[in-house]
């Protein structure tokens, strides 16, 4: 019995992204303007793997996303599935899912989703994680601006973020792409520390970017847990890292760009974001 495609409505439209398409298009041009000279002097030359984008309200953080996606776009590659590891901001769902709709859709379009991968990951299906999730959904308007070509999207909802998890993740991904000949990019969908001043948040954020820098995932966890940086998306960062070292464990990491809320909206508790791509 065939069933009809379900598609997941978009959930912040008009809160952490604009309602129009337009309004999208008007955004992601001015920070691409005022990012240009900077985007310009970035010297990524390999093939990229994935990156660690924040998904924050663009209107605070395109700023950062901008030189990731462009950096893609830039490369010609044309990804046919686009791998999104996300934190569990709720607490609804099981520890690690996928997410079984058809299409996504956002102001700009629908999305379809690659199913057959993401059954191929042997892992929970959950509608229910992400709905009240932004973490992945705020992504798609990016990549349906830089991306030349149709994609389709694995959403990963971690709700349980450990060493374990993210090697898991990795493996099950490297694996199922491989077997079923995927060109992917992975994407770690993670804001930085939250909700404290710039002073304090830069030197809990370089630590655990030094354990990124140095590509070591497990330092990442440890320094996460033992100072409390409030990186939220840290299980999708280590996924990203593990996933990259299966590709090749030579792979580069590039600090593309960073910042904080605000730079936007002057404030003493502010939000820290960047942006970083691994590339083989």
């Amino acid at each position: 019995m065939q069933t009809h495609p379900s598609i997941r409505q978009p959930g912040v439209a008009g809160m952490f992204y604009p309602a129009s398409a337009d309004e999208i298009h008007y955004l992601l041009e001015n920070a691409l303007e005022k990012e240009g000279d900077a985007i310009d002097n970035q010297t990524c030359s390999g093939t990229i793997i994935g990156g660690i984008v924040p998904h924050a309200g663009m209107i605070y953080c395109a700023t950062q996303a901008v030189h990731l996606f462009e950096q893609v776009r830039r490369s010609g590659q044309q990804p046919g599935t686009v791998v999104i590891a996300h934190p569990n901001h709720s607490g609804y769902g099981p520890a690690m899912s996928t997410d079984g709709h058809h299409f996504w859709e956002t102001p700009m379009g629908r999305v379809p989703a690659d199913l057959e991968l993401a059954a191929a990951l042997d892992l929970p299906v959950s509608a229910e994680a992400q709905q009240q999730e932004h973490s992945a959904e705020v992504l798609l308007p990016y990549l349906q601006y830089f991306l030349p070509t149709e994609f389709r999207i694995i959403p990963v909802n971690i709700l349980r973020q450990n060493e374990e998890a993210a090697s898991r993740l990795a493996e099950k991904v490297f694996a199922a792409s491989k077997r079923l000949n995927r060109e992917l990019l992975f994407l770690a969908s993670s804001d930085f520390s939250h909700f404290l001043s710039p002073e304090e948040a830069e030197p809990l954020d370089d630590m655990v970017l030094n354990k990124i820098l140095e590509k070591d995932t497990e330092g990442v966890y440890q320094t996460v847990n033992k100072h409390r940086v409030s990186v939220c998306g840290h299980g999708p960062i280590m996924a990203l890292m593990e996933y990259a070292r299966l590709c090749n464990p030579e792979y580069k990491v590039y600090l593309l760009r960073r910042g904080h809320s605000g730079e936007v909206s002057p404030s003493r508790k502010v939000v820290n974001y960047m942006s970083l791509l691994f590339e083989t």
